[in-house]
């Protein structure tokens, strides 16, 4: 009995181990993602990490589709204006290609009335490709506040 137990507990461990490894690349992923947004643009970091045939849901807009369409899309984006976020989570696939960070943003742009600021989650669909992770969806909106806004657990 002790022989089966330690080898389902060496078993478990081996296939905790295997999964983690895609979730923490999409988690670095994403992280890397949101660095290259700060150093260089948001315009720049959204059309290096999309995928050809990405599907964006933005809030309050029609979902679009394509990497070309994005790269329109964001030829205009404010000038000054930033958007940061951090991945809290996510999950992969137990085939190692494919799963969806989720975590929370900040837009942070110029108005008539000084900066202003706003918070919000997203979810990020993720695929491997030959070239590395690239999202293939991205769905955002608005949210409370950071102090506001931890995740609840579940029962």
């Amino acid at each position: 009995m002790k022989k089966v137990l330690a080898t389902l507990v060496a078993v478990a461990t081996l296939i905790s181990s295997a999964l983690a490894g895609p979730l923490d690349e999409m988690l670095d992923a994403d992280r890397d993602f949101a660095a290259m947004a700060k150093a260089e643009g948001v315009p720049a970091a959204f059309a290096a990490y999309a995928a050809d045939d990405v599907r964006m849901f933005p809030e309050g807009g029609a979902p679009y589709q394509g990497r070309d369409k994005l790269i329109e899309r964001f030829s205009t984006w404010p000038e000054g204006a930033t958007l940061s976020w951090a991945p809290m989570d996510g999950v992969a696939a137990s085939s190692g290609d494919f799963g969806y960070t989720w975590g929370t943003y900040i837009f942070t742009a110029q108005s008539e009335d000084g900066e202003t600021s706003s918070y919000g989650k997203y979810v990020s669909i993720w695929r491997k490709e030959s070239d590395g992770w690239k999202f293939i969806v991205d769905i955002g909106n608005s949210g409370p506040t950071p102090e506001n806004s931890a995740p609840e657990k579940a029962d």
